[in-house]
């Protein structure tokens, strides 16, 4: 992203979890606050009638539909494993990279024993403390710890925090990997291995290799990078999956789950009169520390 502004990539994120729940029949991922968290200009955009039957019309969903499922579901299944990590007693979430997410507002005060930990660049997290308490008090089990990971190191960053290296965390590390240079993710995920309490657990998205693309898979991906690139935060990051596994097992971790987009689709997507469907392009994958 672009020094002194906040994440273009964010703002379109909420977009798409706005127009979602504004729109979607039984909607994979409810966020009543997405509106009001991405700009005004996309805010002009989905107030239009015109507009809005556009992007929710079948045929794009099938196609651009695929970003739509990519933006949900990882939020979907992100909050769907920390609600069972607090069930097993986890108390710390730190959200790495937390963007223009909402689940301060939406879900904070259901968990009051749970530290909430927002880890983001300070042009973005500025933006959204701004959005935040416009909206409503920010609960007091949230802490905003800023970072740029390019720079500086996750722990160095939580260091500054209340965050409690005794006590297992759970991670989410959503819509961040695909910008970053892989020797960024790597070095992220080596630092966390390296501090993080035993049963800590790592939920992120990364992106397939182009290679392993083929039909509306490839094109779609290439337009998605095109668009990134207008907006000065172009793709970067991708992975061969086996290779990835084998790297995160070697720091340590056990891979407990990695979703294809099919097997997401068939998760959260299956029979859905909108069509609507996770892209081929990303996986999602579940870490835990031994």
């Amino acid at each position: 992203m672009k020094k002194g502004r906040a994440s273009k990539t964010a703002e379109a994120a909420a977009a798409i979890r706005a127009n979602h729940y504004l729109h979607a029949l039984n909607p994979v991922f409810s966020d009543p606050f997405a509106l009001h968290m991405t700009s005004k200009e996309y805010r002009a955009l989905l107030s239009s009638k015109l507009v809005s039957k556009a992007f929710n019309s079948p045929l794009l969903n099938k196609t651009f539909g695929l970003l739509t499922g990519q933006v949900v579901a990882r939020s979907r299944y992100t909050e769907d494993l920390l609600e069972l990590a607090i069930q097993e007693d986890i108390q710390q979430y730190v959200l790495v990279g937390a963007g223009l997410d909402s689940f301060v507002l939406r879900l904070a005060k259901q968990f009051p024993q749970l530290k909430i930990f927002e880890v983001d660049h300070p042009d973005t997290q500025k933006l959204k403390i701004e959005k935040l308490s416009q909206l409503a008090e920010i609960p007091a089990n949230v802490e905003f710890v800023s970072i740029d990971f390019e720079k500086e190191k996750l722990f160095d960053a939580l260091a500054r925090s209340q965050y409690d290296e005794n006590k297992a965390g759970f991670f989410s590390w959503l819509g961040t990997t695909h910008y970053l240079n892989p020797k960024t993710t790597f070095a992220t995920l080596q630092n966390i291995a390296s501090f993080a309490h035993t049963g800590s657990e790592v939920v992120m998205d990364y992106s397939v290799d182009y290679k392993e693309l083929q039909g509306i898979e490839r094109i779609g991906t290439f337009a998605v990078s095109q668009f990134t690139r207008l907006l000065k935060e172009p793709l970067i990051g991708a992975f061969m999956s086996e290779n990835l596994h084998q790297t995160v097992e070697n720091m340590g971790y056990i891979v407990i789950e990695d979703l294809s987009g099919k097997a997401i689709t068939e998760r959260y997507f299956q029979q859905r009169p909108d069509h609507i469907r996770h892209t081929h392009a990303t996986h999602l994958i579940h870490l835990k520390l031994a």
